[in-house]
């Protein structure tokens, strides 16, 4: 159940963080869309093909993006699990695994998404493929290098009068000026210079929880098309008690996000402060807005825990937990109105 108690800042330091001082401003950049990225790969480059399956996402049973249906995690659309993946899908894998001995990442990362989210790719590939995905965003997205033609990033260079917040706002990121701290290791928001080269990282990002799995999916993409998202990363997450977690569409409810959040027990009425180090919620809540058919359900969210040993059991009142560090970057990653949640079985 979300935090009861007043809302707290959401964007770190929005009235006393220092600014950069030295040296002339920068024009403002161009606005960019970011729910219009460009993820897919340049012309010439393998692709799927225009005839093969849709991608689903994975624990959907095998229905294509999009659709209503559901089943047990990792089908066919006929609703047979495979015991090897196509040659559809091998054929993507290898695609992607030359593009990546080739030195096109981002091409890589591109391909090797659309085999994670083939109908026919197996439970164990899509194991194989979560960890060579993870590894190549490990650089592509979390370190301070940017990748040329990489649609999720660029440069920026610090002007007078920055700050972190104010960057995020200016180059309207659909992330947390946080994550600049983090992918940039900077010690301290207020260490910044002026003409600074900074790494940015645009977003959006979107959670797939896999409930029987007790794993939670980070895709990039845009919302409206999931068909086009590309796997970042997986983390691992505990689960509500007695299958309590509802599955459905959500999106990140606005004005939802808190750090260092109080709570109150729904079914005790017990109080927790923020700095309380008994306060089960953790460091952070993000609060989850049902949409379509998911609506009306209410009350749920992503959040941390103050017991690791809660990762991988069904332990919450029917929220998602995730441990200290991953509750973190999700924060970082996920913004109000924007960013999707999915659950699924």
């Amino acid at each position: 159940p979300p935090p009861v108690a007043s809302q707290l800042p959401r964007d770190g330091m929005p009235n006393n963080a220092p600014d950069a001082t030295r040296g002339t401003d920068t024009p403002k950049p161009v606005p960019v869309d970011v729910t219009r990225i460009d993820l897919t790969p340049r012309s010439g480059q393998p692709q799927p093909s225009p005839g093969g399956h849709p991608p689903v996402l994975p624990g959907a049973g095998g229905d294509p993006i999009g659709s209503s249906g559901s089943g047990a995690g990792g089908g066919t659309p006929g609703g047979i699990t495979p015991t090897a993946s196509t040659s559809e899908v091998l054929s993507l894998i290898a695609a992607g695994d030359k593009a990546l001995s080739e030195g096109r990442a981002v091409e890589a990362r591109t391909i090797l998404s659309r085999a994670y989210l083939h109908p026919q790719c197996t439970s164990g590939d899509r194991e194989m493929l979560r960890g060579k995905l993870t590894h190549l965003n490990d650089d592509l997205v979390f370190s301070a290098r940017v990748t040329p033609g990489d649609p999720l990033c660029e440069t920026y260079s610090v002007a007078s009068g920055d700050s972190l917040v104010k960057i995020a706002k200016k180059r309207e990121l659909a992330t947390d000026w946080r994550l600049i701290q983090r992918i940039n290791r900077i010690s301290s928001p207020r260490n910044l210079s002026v003409g600074q080269k900074l790494k940015l990282v645009r977003g959006p990002f979107h959670a797939v929880v896999t409930k029987s799995d007790y794993r939670l999916d980070l895709f990039a993409g845009p919302p409206t098309e999931p068909e086009r998202w590309v796997l970042v990363r997986s983390y691992r997450v505990g689960l509500g008690e007695k299958n309590g977690t509802p599955t459905g569409e959500f999106v990140i409810k606005k004005g939802s996000k808190l750090v260092n959040p109080p709570w109150v027990n729904p079914r005790t009425g017990e109080k927790f402060g923020a700095d309380d180090p008994k306060n089960p919620i953790g460091e952070y809540w993000l609060g989850w807005q049902g949409v379509g058919a998911s609506e009306s359900v209410t009350g749920y969210g992503l959040h941390g825990t103050i017991d690791p040993t809660s990762i991988g059991e069904q332990k919450s009142m029917g929220c998602v937990r995730l441990g200290d560090d991953d509750v973190a970057q999700i924060y970082e990653l996920l913004v109000e109105d924007i960013s999707r949640v999915r659950v699924v079985p």
